[in-house]
């Protein structure tokens, strides 16, 4: 090693030391501070409280704040005096009580709040106006979107409620098709976005081939993508974060199901008998439990054999001991079946099945002055296997991965937040085709990652929010070359307009070791992946972003961000058309790729009529190796990918109508058109006669293509639109709902086919989803 590298790395060691050693040590005065923890009385830590505080000499001074994930609030800046602490949250009673701040001495409270049905005036609006004041007065580069259950269930859904489809009417997000409910952000191929299933990563969480996600929207609490500048405890992807969170319930026994067009499902909640509870040491328990299955194939069991089912199970537990400790496991797992082989008088043996298995286990220790440990340990694995029986050919694909991690965050100063984390990686994939008793081909790997990171937020003053830090991955896989990733990442925001704007930069380097082969072009498909080593590369991506935000409006009503952005890709990859079938790893060219945008963000969460308009214009190009040319060195082809929808235009609206209780959404979207590869014409093949020297006809016809995605699909429109009607009964609720996918019919091209043997040659169009009204009933008891 160069004596100056190593010279480098032993300074960035020296200083991650010093960071995660010295911070939560360091001695510095506190500000003046009114902080604590929030309990119910049944003894869960209370998430999304609104804590607020004023002068008892002045009520109209009234600063709000929530609780975090572990039920901690803080003021901070409070000139010393008396103040009255409020904490409201809808299902309990309102807590109320008189505080003194007198210096650094101030006590971290404890505070208690008890249950009551009647739900407080107000209170839903002025959750709202805290939750978005905290999240933008707290949030330093990350940008950051969340949707909770009941706004996922106002947006029209195709067939259901879908998490994932959700994020598609996000900014920087588009998607390729209606088809597929994969989707690509800021430029990021779909495999880039790492999806966690309470912090457990998902690698293909779709149904139908990538219709329909695998999440059932009962058991989503909210669901948080985070598009970019995300801190240093993230990694794995490039491009984005999408944290679903389940919801555990509150403890008492209840049941939601529902009927779709999809499939019927039901959840089931409750809690451990108080007795078992006590026994195990725990102070309460809760528990949640849902299961959803498609229909059709048990339907039309007395006419016919219909070839597809789904199915899937989610559950969560979560356990709080009597010294505050919480213990929580969350599960999932599904399969989709297609059989052919038994579906009637179908001349195809094919079967063809698919799904996911994952489980995670975490223990997290909240501690005085709102820090926590967190300790975790999850696996995950997606299968899929595709049998054609009278071949006896099988192809299956396998990747699966064990994840152990450990966090540790803390307020060192009233100024400061401190997080730091190990975690460690098993991954393995096994790709196989076998026919006849023969393999064909077998393509296996594995690589274990240790990952450690640390970062720190600081406030010096009420105009800066500055937030730093390294993230160090140390890749070992196998087959394949050990490395080592370094990844800063940094970010500061300043406010103005006495803090109801702000102006913020980010970026930083984010690095993943693992590819999908996937083709995007494909509507419909499932992800095969490898990991980086001597098949396919490791992924780096450089970014910078730069944005305005601001509320404004009455009680915060109104949320605006304007924010651009630049992306670089190297170590992305393609299929190679000219691979060599005698060496078994140039099937895959390594390339890299640049994409930049802006993106709009106007959101209302206030009033009558919600919702919110996302904006997005990007430009992303890829670059690889022309390998077919003929030519060596092979020269570089740039084109822009599939997903390069240049302009993105999402209007989501929800308001209650003023007759028959019913509750309306509305999403209307406009795209310019992505790209494709247009066929320029025929010719006729001619080869020559290796005796002779002579050229015969040959008998077959080539096609004639253009340059590589260098023309476009028309531009696509569509509006969906739906209705709720709420029916309260006294042993429960009711919502019928009606929702009308692409409301006027417009014909959005999927792909063209063309017919060269017509005269004169003729191109016609498959269309994307067309008028689709769907039927769907809620229950709740």
């Amino acid at each position: 090693m160069r004596p100056g590298l190593r010279g480098r790395r032993r300074a960035v060691v020296r200083a991650v030391a010093l960071l995660a050693v010295a911070v939560p040590s360091a001695a510095a005065a506190q500000d003046d501070v009114i902080s604590g923890r929030v309990w119910s009385d049944d003894g869960l830590l209370i998430v999304g409280a609104t804590a607020r505080v004023s002068p008892v000499a002045d009520s109209t001074r009234t600063r709000f704040t929530e609780t975090d994930r572990l039920g901690f609030f803080f003021f901070r800046d409070l000139a010393p005096g008396d103040y009255v602490l409020t904490l409201t949250l809808i299902g309990y009673a309102q807590y109320q009580e008189e505080v003194r701040v007198a210096g650094a001495a101030s006590a971290e409270l404890e505070i208690t709040l008890t249950r009551q049905a009647i739900e407080l005036e107000g209170l839903e609006i002025e959750a709202e106006r805290s939750r978005a004041r905290v999240r933008f007065e707290e949030s330093v580069g990350v940008t950051v979107q969340d949707i909770n259950q009941d706004a996922m269930k106002a947006i029209p859904g195709l067939a259901e409620t879908d998490p994932i489809r959700v994020v598609e009417v996000l900014p920087g997000v588009s998607t390729v098709s209606d088809f597929s409910a994969a989707f690509n952000v800021r430029g990021g191929s779909a495999d880039q976005n790492l999806i966690l299933l309470d912090n457990v990563p998902i690698f293909n969480p779709f149904h139908l081939g990538g219709i329909f996600s695998v999440f059932n929207a009962d058991m989503v609490g909210r669901a948080e993508l985070r598009a970019g500048g995300f801190p240093a405890e993230y990694g794995g992807r490039v491009s984005s974060v999408l944290a679903i969170e389940s919801d555990a319930g509150d403890g008492e026994t209840s049941v939601d199901a529902g009927v779709s067009l999809l499939a019927t499902r039901v959840a089931v909640d409750g809690s451990l008998p108080d007795g078992a509870a006590s026994a195990l040491g725990l102070a309460t328990t809760r528990w949640r439990v849902s299961g959803r299955r498609s229909y059709f194939d048990v339907l039309l069991k007395p006419w016919t054999d219909f070839p597809y089912h789904l199915t899937d199970v989610q559950g969560v537990f979560e356990a709080w001991t009597k010294g505050g400790n919480r213990f929580r496991i969350s599960t999932y797992t599904g399969r989709d079946v297609i059989d052919l082989a038994d579906a009637g008088d179908s001349p195809l043996g094919i079967t063809w099945g698919w799904g996911n298995d994952v489980v995670g286990a975490t223990f997290t220790n909240p501690m005085r002055g709102g820090g926590a440990m967190n300790v975790q340990a999850s696996f995950s694995r997606f299968t899929t296997d595709f049998t054609f029986s009278d071949l006896e050919t099988d192809f299956a694909s396998d990747i699966q991965q064990a994840t152990f991690r450990a966090d540790l965050e803390r307020r060192p100063t009233a100024r400061t937040r401190w997080k730091s984390g190990v975690a460690l990686d098993r991954l393995e994939y096994d790709n196989s085709i076998v026919a006849g008793g023969t393999v064909f081909a077998e393509d296996t790997g594995n690589g274990w990652e240790a990952a450690a990171y640390s970062q720190l937020t600081w406030d010096p003053n009420s105009r800066w929010l500055v937030e730093g830090g390294l993230r160090i991955d140390r890749w070992v896989p196998d087959p394949g070359v050990s490395e080592t990733t370094l990844s800063p990442r940094f970010a500061v925001k300043r406010f103005i307009r006495d803090r109801g704007a702000a102006i913020r930069l980010a970026g930083g380097r984010y690095s993943q070791f693992l590819h999908s082969l996937r083709d995007e072009e494909f509507p419909i498909g499932i992800d095969i992946w490898v990991l980086a080593g001597d098949r396919a590369p490791r992924v780096f991506s450089d970014q910078l972003q730069f944005g305005i935000e601001s509320l404004f409006g009455d009680d915060d009503e109104w949320f605006a961000s304007l924010e651009g952005y630049y992306r670089t890709f190297d170590g992305v990859i393609t299929l190679n058309a000219a691979e060599d079938p005698n060496d078994d790893l140039d099937d895959l060219l390594a390339g890299d790729g640049s994409a930049y945008g802006v993106d709009l963000f106007v959101k209302r969460d206030l009033g009558l009529t919600t919702g919110w308009v996302a904006v997005s214009f990007l430009k992303t190009e890829r670059t690889f190796p022309e390998t077919r040319t003929g030519y060596e060195p092979f020269p570089d082809l740039t084109y822009p990918p599939v997903f390069d929808r240049r302009l993105d235009i999402d209007v989501v609206l929800r308001r209650p109508l003023g007759w028959w209780g019913l509750e309306a959404g509305l999403r209307a979207n406009f795209g310019t058109g992505l790209p494709f590869t247009r066929p320029l014409g025929t010719f006729d093949v001619y080869r020559r006669r290796l005796v002779e020297g002579q050229l015969e006809y040959d008998n077959e016809t080539a096609v004639v293509l253009g340059p590589r995605n260098g023309a476009r699909y028309p531009s696509r429109h569509r509006l969906d639109v739906s209705f709720r009607k709420p029916i309260e009964r006294d042993w429960g609720r009711l919502v019928p709902y009606l929702s009308v996918i692409n409301a006027y019919n417009q014909k959005n091209v999927l792909f063209y086919l063309y017919d060269y043997e017509a005269s004169p040659p003729t191109r016609s169009g498959v269309s994307m989803i067309p008028f689709l009204p769907t039927l769907g009933l809620d229950l709740s008891f």
